[in-house]
């Protein structure tokens, strides 16, 4: 009886793993800071508030860029509970205004209310 192997290599060409990023890209250069424990800490203590990797965050500081808060399980919650609301209100706003039930003026304050709250809790996120 004959033993048949199933290949499983790979080709030569095939790496396991993230591409590696071109030169000008890869991040080969290092600082070194000194700072205080409680600076530190404060540090550590931001990074993780924006949901990110210490060295990330500091990169992102450094350099200028805006850094926010990460959001929250409970901001995403009432985020999408927001949006629910305010697609029912769009709904029933198409519903009322095609039958010409009420004044589309007084929706349209209330949609555009809806979507103000809307856009500050997104605005939070990013």
């Amino acid at each position: 009886m004959k033993m048949q192997s199933r290949s499983t290599s790979r080709p030569k060409y095939a790496t396991p793993g993230r591409p590696a990023k071109p030169a000008h890209e890869a991040r080969t250069e290092s600082v070194a800071l000194r700072i205080t424990a409680v600076e530190r800490d404060r540090i550590q203590q931001e990074a993780r508030r924006a949901g990110l990797a210490l060295s990330t965050y500091c990169r992102r500081v450094l350099l200028g860029h805006s850094v926010q808060p990460a959001i929250t399980e409970t901001d995403a919650a009432a985020l999408a509970d927001l949006n629910r609301v305010g697609v029912n209100l769009n709904q029933i706003a198409r519903q009322l205004n095609a039958r010409g039930a009420v004044r589309p003026v007084s929706l349209d304050a209330l949609l555009d209310e809806m979507r103000s709250v809307v856009e500050r809790l997104a605005a939070r996120r990013s």
